[in-house]
């Protein structure tokens, strides 16, 4: 059903090598290759297979439903698609009024808590197996259970990180997993005493695993020969930073070419202009 779409110089005798369902990513999706009698790839080709239309069906809904619709985009990053549609819906509760202090804060939090529990996910569940073992290890052990099973303190520090951002959401949101709280112009509820003293209560230990697996992280990827090259593009991704040049993922503008460079360790594009 794809066939329409290959671009190969010269198609006719090309192998087809379909990789169908995609692991390791938050999400669905498929790869198809075009090899030669040499086994050279003449096309790629990623097919994301997910139809979801929500800029159709929110045209004509009031707009502080917006917020709470978009999220259902994904169940794994619905705080980022909620925090973007309460941004994008400011201006109609708000005007040119920035948002109140307080709601900025608590938005702030909120993406950290999506943060850290995507993160989490990425690393320790999904990214891991492959770097500890290696990708000629067996699939069937190259996963999160055999990093449970070889080195269950590191398997259970991650699915620890990860649930603590999750609690960071659900305090906010009421539940994990595409709840409510930031609105068009704010937030429609403060953060009480008794749940900011539950989330100060386990900091400490966060803090640590985060520290213990960001030094695995930098020790694993620097000794793999191949990692900092591997599926490497120039491009032009801008970072997002605050005033201080500090990343900021909340209320942020797009870093200068320099900053950039220097935040993101991606290089421009030669020729190419931003707009």
């Amino acid at each position: 059903m794809y066939e329409h779409l290959e671009t190969a110089a010269e198609p006719d005798g090309l192998r087809r090598v379909v990789i169908d369902p995609l692991s390791r990513v938050e999400g669905h999706g498929k790869i198809t290759l075009l090899l030669d009698e040499q086994r050279r790839v003449q096309q790629a080709r990623l097919h994301i297979v997910e139809f979801r239309g929500f800029e159709k069906f929110i045209q004509g809904r009031p707009f502080w439903e917006v917020p709470t619709l978009v999220q259902r985009l994904c169940g794994i990053c619905p705080v980022s698609h909620l925090l973007a549609a309460s941004k994008a819906t400011d201006a109609f509760v708000l005007g040119h009024t920035p948002v109140p202090p307080a709601a900025t804060r608590l938005r702030r939090l909120l993406h950290f808590g999506q943060l850290l529990q995507s993160h989490a996910l990425h690393f320790f569940h999904l990214a891991s197996p492959d770097l500890l073992f290696g990708t000629a290890d067996d699939v069937k052990h190259r996963n999160i259970a055999g990093v449970l099973h070889d080195a269950p303190e590191l398997g259970m520090m991650g699915i620890r990180l990860r649930k603590y951002g999750q609690e960071i959401i659900r305090v906010l949101t009421g539940k994990r997993v595409h709840g409510t709280g930031s609105i068009p112009g704010g937030f429609n509820k403060p953060l009480n005493a008794a749940d900011r003293l539950l989330l100060q209560q386990d900091l400490p230990n966060v803090l640590s695993w985060a520290q213990q697996g960001l030094a695995l992280a930098k020790r694993l990827f620097l000794a793999g020969p191949t990692h900092r090259d591997f599926a490497a593009a120039p491009s032009n991704f801008l970072s997002l930073v605050g005033p201080d040049g500090a990343r900021n993922s909340t209320t942020a503008n797009c870093a200068p070419d320099a900053l950039m460079a220097r935040c993101c360790s991606i290089r421009p594009i030669p020729g190419a202009t931003r707009n």
